[in-house]
């Protein structure tokens, strides 16, 4: 039998060209991401004004994020226009060539307090050191402020620093950036399970993640789901180009969240953020 063509009405037909021309129809709601580490230098910003991040992150639904800045004035020029979405940590940085020394110079101490005590600061970093320096007199002074005023290190370097700041401060909270220097599930259980109050941020490591096929590694997988409490997905605009191809960033970065059971992967894309960096809950 031969079926009779369908003729829709004028209205019905009006209806769904309507619909398909919806922004609402065409696109389905990003899932909620927090990035829990990011930089908006001055190069950054002469690019990209706070509004520009801000329509970005309305856009990509970047609900927070934690952002340091060489020079860190430009932290708290971003934090004044989002309020509520931006963790502004403390840059140890007045330029950046002060980035492989700051660890050796006093004078790095010299205005910290004065700028902790003149702008809300959640803490303090990302700050880059590795164990020939564990024992400088300058960190430690940095890991007692932060114990003192209550504060978090965002910290780029190896385990050996990692364990001198908890055997300076065992109760400080520390987001160890990278997946840190030995990106391996299992040599990451285990200092995981040394410090309770580590974190680690999966910056600029999602290419490790996932094989030729685009498939999450299930050693990666059962990484993830076993230290759900602990991980924090983060994108890391290390470049103005980075932020330029945020889009694509955050699209990979999904990409392998997206492969993760519940709860494991909504810990990750967001709420351990707003948990560890203390941020007033957006409508995700």
């Amino acid at each position: 039998m031969q079926r009779k063509p369908t003729f829709l009405s004028g209205a019905w037909l009006s209806t769904l060209l309507l619909l398909s021309a919806s922004p609402l129809w065409a696109q389905t709601p990003l899932p909620p991401l927090f990035d829990s580490h990011s930089h908006y230098s001055k190069a950054d910003a002469e690019r990209f004004t706070p509004e520009d991040i801000a329509d970005k992150y309305e856009r990509l639904n970047i609900i927070g994020a934690m952002i340091s800045s060489t020079p860190t004035e430009k932290t708290e020029a971003l934090h004044q226009v989002m309020p509520d979405r931006i963790a502004p940590f403390l840059s140890l940085y007045p330029n950046r060539a002060h980035k492989p020394v700051w660890m050796q110079r006093l004078s790095t101490l010299e205005d910290i307090e004065a700028k902790l005590d003149r702008f809300p600061y959640q803490g303090i970093g990302e700050f880059h050191i590795f164990r020939q320096e564990a024992y400088s007199p300058v960190l430690e002074r940095v890991v007692r402020i932060a114990e003192e005023r209550n504060l978090s290190l965002q910290i780029h370097g190896d385990a050996t620093i990692i364990n001198r700041v908890y055997q300076l401060a065992p109760d400080l909270t520390v987001i160890w950036a990278h997946l840190g220097t030995v990106p391996v599930p299992e040599y990451l259980d285990r200092v995981l399970a040394r410090h309770p109050n580590l974190y680690i941020d999966t910056s600029v490591r999602d290419k490790l993640f996932t094989d030729e096929h685009g498939q999450l590694r299930p050693k990666w997988r059962d990484f993830f789901i076993k230290n759900q409490d602990r991980l924090l997905a983060a994108v890391d605009t290390y470049s103005t180009q980075r932020w330029e191809r945020l889009d694509q960033a955050v699209a990979n970065i999904r990409q392998w969240l997206n492969q993760l059971p519940e709860p494991a992967r909504s810990k990750l894309a967001w709420q351990n953020g707003i948990k560890v960096y203390k941020m007033p809950l957006l409508e995700p």
